[in-house]
């Protein structure tokens, strides 16, 4: 389990993000990759600090639905 969301955070690390919308780790991955290649799921906002991954809580909040699996079709 993630360590818990506080109310006014912004930022969540792959973890959270994954237990916030109730995905896995790897599925969120994916989506992130996805994302960094530009191919969809161009609304999250994502950086890195240091060695990790994380994604802005408002931007995920933001995007009505995020890809995890992209088979070549028009997104």
């Amino acid at each position: 389990m993630a360590r818990q969301i506080g109310t006014l955070q912004e930022w969540l690390n792959l973890d959270q993000a994954a237990e916030y919308l109730g995905v896995s780790k790897r599925s969120l991955i994916n989506a992130v990759n996805l994302c960094k290649d530009k191919i969809c799921n161009d609304t999250l906002e994502i950086k890195r600090f240091g060695n990790r991954t994380l994604i802005s809580k408002s931007s995920i909040d933001a995007t009505p639905n995020i890809i995890t699996q992209y088979t070549g079709g028009i997104v």
